[in-house]
């Protein structure tokens, strides 16, 4: 296409007299664009679009198309369908026909319907990491992390931090939601291995034991996200960024120099719930969040009449024939009636140690103190309500004293 410039020149030339050979050999083009330049009544500023050109794909465009809608969407399986059909071409002209096709069903995976759920009906858990907290006692730092709990229809939540994320924190983070809020039909999880670990071939979820029992005692259904695919519990997944949005810069500065403790974390986080996310007007619903948590409060389940779920670390320990067993590089003494049994070590998040005999019985037990000043071991009761009767070691055995000649007897009869 020509310039403007040059389409000017032209006919400024034309008008002094120049031939259109003349001009066509000053300008290098055919003598047919010259005429056609000094025919037309203005420049022309745009080029025709060239008319679309047959492929070699052409002839098998229905026939893709109708193997897309079966959900076929491989190129390589396609063009083996194509190439038995007849096909000559490249596989470039296939991808390039397909890269539309695959571009919308790639938008159309990633949209997500926002769905609502009824009253006590959906909770939604998810952890959150919020960098490490000083722990005074210990002194050192610590992974913190932070636990909430959503309620889907009223968006309230519960929101407690912990510095660790197995199985014993998750289900007391789940105790202190249910204490607060209430127990729902279900809960939506993302594939937490506190929660979930596996799926069978019918897809049905592989649950931990104790996690399954926890459900089955609170009465509450587990379910679980697609794998990648988390945005579908969006509204816990929206609550994180609010705790990190709203709550977080509150307290980040005093929990980075040590001076707020976990206690003192989680005192705030239930302080910031009642006064700021409670009485918020969610930005979803547009309704007063507190508002909605009284209208569902009355459907959801509560703790009241049910002894608490036992969260301890449990783990099982085998007695030796001292009555002394060993638990976290600690030693025990216990009863010599538990000698040479397996007892049941508790050690709750909070709290005294417990020790129980295999018969569910609760045993009484001290910690043993070894000092390399004392000549002895020194023995300190940690948790103890009566006397325990500490082995005593056996007298020597009486030994009969024989001739030798009687063992030659002895031999010598064996031998016949």
């Amino acid at each position: 296409m020509l310039r403007v410039e040059e389409w000017i020149q032209i006919r400024a030339w034309a008008r002094q007299g120049l031939s259109l050979t003349e001009i066509a050999r000053r300008t290098g083009r055919d003598p047919k664009t010259i005429r056609k330049v000094l025919q037309a009544e203005q420049p022309a500023t745009t080029r025709q679009p060239a008319p679309p050109r047959q492929t070699k794909l052409a002839p098998f465009h229905a026939y893709l198309e109708e193997r897309l809608a079966q959900g076929c969407y491989n190129a390589s399986v396609l063009l083996d369908e194509l190439v038995a059909r007849g096909y000559t071409g490249k596989h470039s002209q296939l991808r390039a026909f397909l890269q539309p096709f695959r571009a919308e069903r790639r938008r159309q995976a990633e949209a997500t319907v926002r769905f609502e759920t009824a009253p006590g009906h959906q909770a939604q858990v998810d952890w959150g990491e919020f960098g490490t907290i000083y722990h005074p006692q210990l002194d050192r730092w610590q992974k913190l992390a932070g636990f909430v709990f959503t309620l889907g229809y009223s968006r309230a939540c519960q929101l407690s931090f912990t510095v660790s994320e197995d199985l014993e924190h998750f289900l007391d983070a789940h105790l202190d939601a249910f204490a607060a809020l209430g127990i729902p039909q279900e809960i939506l999880y993302d594939n937490l291995k506190t929660a979930i670990l596996g799926r069978r071939p019918d897809r049905t979820p592989i649950f931990p034991g104790r996690f399954l029992d926890f459900a089955l005692y609170y009465g509450f259904r587990p379910r679980f996200c697609q794998p990648y695919r988390a945005r579908t519990k969006g509204k816990v997944e929206r609550g994180i960024r609010y705790v990190r949005d709203n709550f977080w810069p509150r307290v980040v500065t005093e929990v980075r120099a040590g001076t707020l403790d976990l206690t003192g974390l989680n005192a705030r986080a239930v302080h910031w719930v009642e006064t700021v996310a409670l009485p918020r007007v969610h930005g979803t619903t547009h309704a007063v969040v507190a508002e909605r948590l009284a209208e569902e409060r009355p459907l959801l389940g509560t703790l009241a009449g049910r002894p608490r779920y036992d969260t301890s670390y449990q783990s099982l320990r085998r007695v030796g024939r001292d009555g002394r067993f060993s638990y976290r590089g600690q030693l025990y003494q216990v009863g010599l009636r538990h000698a040479l049994t397996t007892v049941t070590v508790r050690e709750p998040l909070s709290g005294p140690l417990g020790v129980c005999s295999s018969e569910g019985e609760r045993v009484r037990w001290e910690r043993v103190v070894r000092d390399a000043a004392l000549p002895v071991v020194a023995r300190v009761a940690v948790r103890r309500e009566e006397p325990l009767a500490l082995p005593v070691a056996p007298a020597a055995p009486v030994v009969e004293t024989r001739p030798l000649q009687v063992y030659e007897e002895v031999a010598y009869a064996s031998a016949r």
